[in-house]
């Protein structure tokens, strides 16, 4: 705003030192013209502001995916301590057998064991993986498709440059934040979105 200003200030400067030397040109029988060439008109881009990280929080599509995957990720901390339990409770009736098995047979069994815990354990592991994996994919097709009708809209309103708002100090003209119908829009593409998560191997 301060560098707009400062550029109005000085082509009004210039338009007086312009006035003052075709006043002393005529007074002196030169025109000034044919020595200085003056442009008459400055062309501004047309500058639009949108809040990107609030469309995404408060759109329907995030709201949708975000409870998907706190439903799906509680699904799999049951299963986790349910198997805790079962793994305890194996763990204490092996320990009970120690004094009726030889010791090499009872290290036979502890190593057993300590496999099953592994293979448990990177079992939910992958189930993890797998789900942040598809929830990042997700996301990003979100955000790539909210890219697109910010881009879609600016265009249809003639809107050159477009600034996130959470990068804008200030701005005085609430008309050019198309926040809002951008939002609209962005909720109406995204109302029959399915979530899909894929399964671990």
């Amino acid at each position: 705003m301060f560098f707009f200003d400062l550029l109005v200030f000085s082509i009004l400067i210039d338009s007086q030192y312009v006035e003052y030397m075709n006043y002393t040109s005529k007074k002196n029988g030169f025109n000034v013209h044919n020595t200085l060439k003056i442009s008459k008109s400055v062309e501004n881009n047309k500058i639009g502001i949108v809040d990107f990280r609030y469309i995404l929080k408060s759109s329907n599509a995030m709201k949708l995916l975000g409870n998907k995957f706190l439903i799906l990720e509680k699904e799999i901390n049951n299963k986790i301590k349910q198997k805790q339990n079962f793994l305890k409770q194996k763990e204490e009736i092996l320990k009970k057998t120690k004094s009726d098995l030889t010791e090499f047979e009872y290290k036979k069994r502890v190593k057993l064991f300590k496999k099953e815990v592994f293979q448990i354990q990177k079992k939910y592991k992958d189930e993890r993986a797998v789900l942040n994996k598809s929830f990042q994919k997700i996301q990003k097709d979100i955000k790539d498709l909210l890219a697109q009708i910010i881009k879609d809209v600016s265009t249809n309103k003639k809107i050159n440059v477009v600034l996130l708002k959470e990068n804008v100090f200030l701005f005085n003209n609430k008309n050019i934040d198309f926040t809002n119908e951008v939002l609209e829009i962005f909720n109406n593409k995204t109302k029959s979105m399915k979530i899909i998560i894929k399964s671990p191997r």
